[in-house]
């Protein structure tokens, strides 16, 4: 096996979806080559060609290696996607100062109640329980999904006639994983969206987040958030790689910019893995891209806040070295697939050894030498510790008493944010659900460096066997590493639903001994702090994510937790995570660009900040909460009552009263526009008057004393008049 192949491993970073997330990330290796990859996944089917990532800051590194074969797929500014002949691969790495090289990474899979609980029924017309009349639901904004398992055919993304709402529908193929070694990205429009394939994998994943954000209800009472809004759709199949993703978020922002309409962009997918500063490889891309008001990008905080995948030292204060070992997610049994990063907080140099865990009897039953890039100069390309295909060389040799496999550590300072990481990646082949034997490992630091470590949740956690002075791992910094940019809305998840019931007649029950309570935050959803200027913690908001009903691609298909209801061969089940959670808060905000069309992320958490819900729940547990559960009415009437005289969506120049029902008898009515002087008036069919009121400004309270009918709301003022049909019940 050549060296090329031995690093076909890179995978156990990975991006996740998150209805369970997490990521491995390599990306900070200085020696791309030497990256391992999962054991059936290839770089492409090519022999000769890889896709790859580069960061041009010299036009001429660019010029040089498409001189030398290199092939340009997709370029956007400073970033390109490209095909590399396989044999500069090594080139590259030696220009890492000039030319940022990273190979694409693996992703893998982060409505009734829940409208209800968050005031999106008070923002449709007439669907609440007091038949309100707020009338946003999306219309002339444009909610982008970028995921994987999307069926753009599903009734929930068509209108009321039957028209489907999908402007564009994007495949995407990783130049990581295409049989050429090129990016690929087919593109469908209303004009040929008929053959647009159905992407069936990841259990139709992206199928369902897209029809919370955006899905019509189609004779069911679960429709999503924005049923009118246009859609954009990404699908990238089972294996998601950042390529895509990067690619995704360009192209939907890019059809917004066209389109000339607003657009929220959801990703339900993340990864704890990274520097969590706003400096790891997919914040960096989304700072390159997002510069326009009226564009925002909603990311789920992740699912694994009950996994013990972090832990954090300050070697400053305990100069005690943090000792212990891996476990395979799920089961808890020695892990085949290892991930690690140690970030310090700033330059200052970590040190690290592997231990053997005896998990019978509870003993080390080996420890290594103590490695840095001062005791091992290669270190900052990759050490192998462990090698049993023999080319490399095993540094440690008594680790082939214990392990078939590859272990190997790379540590630098990195430019981007000048921190130092150590990372480790361990394939062990020998080792299963039966193996006694576990990697284990110790990180120090003689320089008293402030460190984070994460594994990779999806495939391991940290553990301690019962072994002496070893330390199992927590939740308590697993926030994905995405949801630190800037530029971003960081989405966690609380329990909306507490029954359920399926098309058999089932009735589900929300699992409080797993989820946490009836209207607590989701006891999955991750949260950490954030290391970037803005500081705090994340995620910014909840919104509800579990035992979430909307649209599924079919009635056997094994992800679904339960199938709730079908039309016409169509068929709605519920999921749970913050993929669900994020998709929710997408579609909230495409209400809100509806009213103001171009609101900026930090107005976005603006009126997040002031007007989410907040109770005993958010309370007790601040750090998870953001701001609280986020809530479409308040929002939008804050928008009404702080952003006035802005256009909308749709019509600038419009009317257009929320009008919601405070009591049975008390309206609430807030007008779009400043301050100005009118008259409301109520009246029965038959045209008498139960109340009126003359007011100023643009909200009014108004009491009558009308019986359960229909009634006819009339408002005129100086700068337009609104005729509104409402029901007391």
């Amino acid at each position: 096996m050549n060296r090329f192949h031995k690093s076909l491993l890179l995978a156990l970073c990975s991006v996740s979806f998150v209805s369970y997330a997490d990521n491995m990330s390599m990306q900070y290796s200085m020696d791309p080559v030497r990256l391992m990859k999962q054991p059936g996944l290839e770089i492409g089917k090519s022999a000769t060609h890889v896709g790859v990532i580069l960061t041009i800051e010299d036009e001429s590194d660019l010029e040089s290696l498409v001189a030398k074969g290199a092939e340009v797929t997709y370029r956007d500014g400073s970033l390109v996607y490209a095909t590399l002949p396989k044999a500069l691969l090594s080139e590259v790495a030696e220009e890492a100062r000039s030319l940022s090289m990273r190979i694409p990474h693996q992703a893998y899979p982060s409505m009734d109640v829940a409208r209800s609980v968050s005031g999106v029924d008070e923002v449709h017309t007439g669907v609440s329980i007091n038949d309100d009349i707020i009338p946003f639901t999306g219309k002339g904004v444009l909610i982008g999904v970028v995921d994987g398992g999307i069926d753009p055919h599903h009734i929930a993304f068509t209108n009321a006639d039957g028209e489907s709402r999908v402007a564009e529908y994007i495949v995407t193929q990783s130049a990581f994983e295409s049989p050429t070694g090129a990016f690929v990205a087919d593109h469908y429009d209303k004009d040929n969206m008929s053959s647009a394939p159905t992407d069936f994998e990841c259990g139709g994943h992206g199928t369902h987040t897209a029809s919370v954000a955006g899905g019509y209800g189609a004779g069911t009472i679960y429709g999503g958030v924005a049923p009118d809004a246009e859609l954009v759709l990404v699908t990238m199949g089972e294996s998601l790689y950042d390529d895509e993703i990067m690619y995704g978020m360009k192209s939907a922002l890019n059809y917004g910019k066209s389109a000339k309409k607003p657009i929220v962009v959801n990703f339900s997918l993340g990864s704890v893995s990274g520097p969590h500063d706003g400096t790891g490889q997919m914040a960096s891309a989304i700072s390159q891209t997002m510069r326009r008001k009226g564009q925002i990008l909603c990311f789920a905080a992740g699912n694994d806040a009950k996994f013990d995948c972090t832990l954090e030292r300050d070697f400053s204060v305990d100069s005690t070295p943090v000792s212990t070992a891996f476990a395979q997610t799920y089961y808890g049994t020695p892990a085949p697939y290892a991930y690690m990063q140690a970030w310090s907080a700033d330059a200052k140099k970590t040190e690290i050894c592997v231990h053997v865990i005896d998990t019978d009897t509870r003993q080390v039953v080996y420890t290594s030498d103590y490695v840095s890039v001062a005791t091992h100069k290669d270190m900052h390309k990759a050490l192998y510790l462990l090698d049993s295909y023999g080319s490399e060389g095993s540094l440690f040799l008594e680790l082939d008493n214990y392990f078939d496999g590859m272990i190997f550590v790379v540590g630098n300072v990195l430019s981007q944010n000048e921190r130092y990481v150590t990372e480790l990646l361990a394939q062990l082949d020998n080792v299963g659900y039966y193996s006694n034997y576990a990697l284990g490992v110790s990180i120090k630091s003689d320089e008293g460096a402030q460190v984070l470590m994460s594994t990779s949740a999806q495939r391991c956690y940290f553990k301690s066997y019962g072994v002496d002075s070893f330390v199992s791992g927590n939740g308590e910094n697993t926030i994905s590493d995405y949801c630190t940019s800037p530029y971003v809305v960081a989405v966690g998840a609380w329990n909306a639903r507490k029954t359920f019931t399926d098309i058999y007649g089932n009735v589900g029950q929300l699992d409080e001994s797993y989820h946490g309570p009836l209207n607590g935050v989701a006891s999955y959803s991750s949260y950490g702090r954030n290391y970037n200027k803005e500081g705090g913690n994340l995620p910014h908001v909840l919104a509800p994510g579990t035992n979430v009903v909307a649209a599924v691609l079919g009635q056997y298909y094994e992800y679904y937790e339960s199938l709730v209801a079908k039309n016409h061969g169509n068929y709605w089940g519920t999921m749970t995570g913050t993929s669900m959670a994020c998709p929710f808060a997408s579609g909230v905000i495409a209400l809100w660009l509806e009213a103001k069309n171009d609101l900026s992320r930090d107005q976005v958490l603006e009126i997040i900040a002031a007007t989410s819900t907040t109770d005993e729940y958010t309370e007790d547990s601040p750090e998870r909460s953001g701001y609280g559960k986020i809530n479409a009415y308040e929002g939008l009437k804050y928008i009404y009552t702080t952003y006035l005289g802005v256009e909308s969506a749709v019509a600038p120049d419009e009317l257009k009263p929320i009008i919601r029902h405070l009591s049975d008898e008390q309206l609430e009515i807030v007008l779009n526009a400043d301050v100005l002087d009118g008259e409301v008036m109520m009246c029965d069919m038959s045209g008498n008057i139960v109340a009126t009121k003359s007011f100023s400004g643009n909200i009014v309270e108004l009491e009558h004393r009308g019986t359960a009918g229909v009634y006819i709301l009339s408002i005129k003022t100086e700068k337009g008049n609104s005729v509104n049909r409402i029901l007391v019940k």
